[in-house]
């Protein structure tokens, strides 16, 4: 009996396992399903968690700080290369602190900003003897250092272009987008008008201010207590190339006294306006654009801030070699003195990194630096033809590629205090004849020596 108990035990028990299998079975089928719907739930709630963690972690907000605002002609261009590039990148967003470069405002705005620990995540700013600090500071990052991740990075720029913007240490910090030259430019009008050869010689050049002055046209537009034009071309028609790129670490070269000392006898022929000590830059260059004087010292991106019907009757040219100069009548100065820098603190968040480095790739490819130099006159880094330019602009270019001697600026080898010293404490008192060249210049070397 026992055994007959115990054996419908057992059968009961298989069946019912028998049973519970085929219930697990359809259940893992049915579960399965059910599992599936809910794994797809799971995951789409998951990938939307994601995406919207994505889409947070990934917006960016960047600070971008050029010389490309206000009145600069490459403002609008500029601008709408920032606008392309957050269309194409909807979860960035660009904080523009643009503004002109006239004056100091820009120099000391930026070198604040650095000394400060606010410097912008990419700045477009100068090279040489103003970069130095920045470089030293480790504020920025080498090219070089950037390449080894993103190797095109600058790839439409030539490089020769940017051999010659290494800086001290040999290494590359910045990346140009247009060259600039300097020069004399003219309104050929007014020397029709009055029948004068253009300043291409210092006779032809000292006769044309005596003869517009007389008539009640202002010579040259040069405004005396921000000469830094008229410092670069005085002492290079002088001092030549060569000597223009003394950086006065020895004699008081003689050149530069005499270069300087012209700026006074150019003053003293009426060569400016009454009010040129007192006036600024910007309101120099509109005495020239009102036709109310014939003569400028300026750079290539003046010419974009020029309206069409006075760029027609406008040309450029070198400054002519003063008497005894060692200046070739070619000579000028030129080159490419600012560009692009990345934030090394930009660089090492990896959150902004790679936004970063897109956005100075856009800034840097061949079709926007073409588009810039469209705007501003100047010869672009990259290999690329510039259509419709004005003739004035096709002049300067051409007096560029025929110059035998081009020099970069003083104020890219002195240092800024420096060179401002001559601007500020120098050549306005200079031109009245309340302190001598030599006086000045000697002070600038202590300065620079320091």
């Amino acid at each position: 009996m026992k055994k007959l108990l115990a054996l419908l035990l057992m059968v009961a028990l298989m069946t019912s396992l028998f049973v519970g299998c085929g219930q697990t079975e359809t259940d893992t089928g049915n579960s399965s399903g059910a599992a599936s719907d809910a794994g797809d739930t799971t995951n789409d709630t998951s990938d939307s968690d994601e995406s919207q963690s994505s889409e947070t972690t990934n917006d960016v907000e960047l600070r971008i700080v050029t010389m490309f605002g206000g009145t600069d002609p490459s403002t609008e261009v500029f601008e709408q290369q920032l606008k392309d590039f957050m269309d194409a990148n909807p979860n960035v967003t660009i904080i523009n602190e643009s503004m002109t470069s006239v004056g100091d405002e820009f120099r000391t705005a930026v070198k604040t900003d650095f000394s400060t620990g606010n410097e912008a995540d990419i700045t477009f700013f100068y090279t040489g003897a103003d970069a130095k600090g920045i470089i030293e500071s480790g504020s920025v990052v080498p090219y070089e250092e950037v390449r080894e991740t993103y190797p095109e990075v600058g790839g439409d720029i030539s490089e020769s272009i940017l051999d010659s913007v290494r800086e001290f240490d040999g290494k590359l910090y910045a990346l140009p987008m247009t060259g600039f030259y300097e020069g004399l430019f003219v309104n050929t009008e007014l020397f029709d008008q009055y029948d004068l050869e253009l300043p291409t010689t210092w006779e032809n050049l000292t006769t044309a201010i005596e003869v517009l002055s007389e008539n009640g046209i202002t010579p040259i537009a040069g405004p005396i207590a921000q000469s830094h034009y008229l410092i670069e071309h005085f002492v290079l028609a002088q001092a030549g190339v060569e000597g223009h790129q003394d950086v006065l670490d020895g004699d008081i070269p003689q050149s530069w006294v005499d270069g300087l000392t012209h700026i006074k006898e150019f003053h003293d022929m009426n060569a400016f306006s009454a009010d040129a000590i007192a006036m600024e830059i910007e309101a120099s260059q509109n005495l020239f654009r009102q036709g109310k004087a014939a003569m400028i010292f300026e750079g290539s991106w003046f010419i974009g801030g020029c309206d069409e019907e006075l760029q027609a009757k406008m040309t450029v040219m070198p400054m002519p070699t003063a008497p005894g100069g060692s200046k070739d009548p070619t000579s000028i100065v030129a080159g490419y003195s600012s560009g692009y820098y990345i934030s090394r603190r930009s660089y090492d968040d990896v959150s902004k990194q790679e936004v970063v480095v897109d956005l100075v790739k856009h800034l840097t490819s061949a079709e926007a630096i073409k588009e810039i130099a469209a705007a501003n006159g100047g010869t672009p880094s990259a290999p690329v033809t510039v259509e419709g330019l004005s003739q004035v602009a096709l002049d300067g270019h051409k007096m560029a590629a025929q110059a035998k001697g081009l020099s970069m600026p003083i104020d890219s080898r002195l240092k800024p205090e420096a060179f401002n010293y001559i601007v500020k404490e120098g050549v306005p008192f200079i031109a009245f004849g309340e302190r001598t060249a030599i006086e000045v210049l000697e002070e600038v070397k202590n300065i620079q020596g320091r």
